[in-house]
């Protein structure tokens, strides 16, 4: 039986929170391997765990989804970490200060929570293939 991918949740709302687990986990293909509700935390956690893939809020309890894609962007992303931003800011200039930041993908929150979900599946599989 092949690993599971090992995500990240950064996101301050415990009700979205729960939800994206309760998603992430019932795919089979990917796990929760932590949670954050700040960007210290959430740095912190991709520092020192074998995280694989991040879902990213941009706005949280303390500081933002922006610092911790500028922390992986500077160290290099040296664990090839999976990041999509899910929020509801994804205005156009949101949307490119994300990519330029290293971004896989920035979806809205509220229209693409299930195409966040099918893309961390998709790269579990790929992931996979290339191991």
């Amino acid at each position: 039986m092949p690993r599971p991918l090992s995500v990240l949740l950064i996101e301050d709302s415990v009700e979205i929170r729960d939800a994206l687990i309760q998603s992430i986990e019932g795919s089979g293909a990917l796990v929760v391997n932590g949670t954050a509700d700040n960007s210290q935390e959430a740095i912190a956690l991709l520092d020192q765990g074998a995280i694989e893939a991040a879902v990213i809020d941009l706005h949280l309890r303390a500081g933002s989804g922006l610092q911790v894609l500028a922390h992986l962007k500077q160290a290099g992303n040296p664990k090839n970490i999976f990041r999509i931003v899910l929020s509801n800011h994804t205005t156009p200039a949101f949307k490119r200060i994300c990519t330029d930041l290293g971004a896989d993908y920035v979806l809205d929150k509220s229209l693409e929570f299930d195409y966040a979900i099918a893309l961390l599946e998709e790269y579990a599989l790929v992931r996979q293939s290339v191991s």
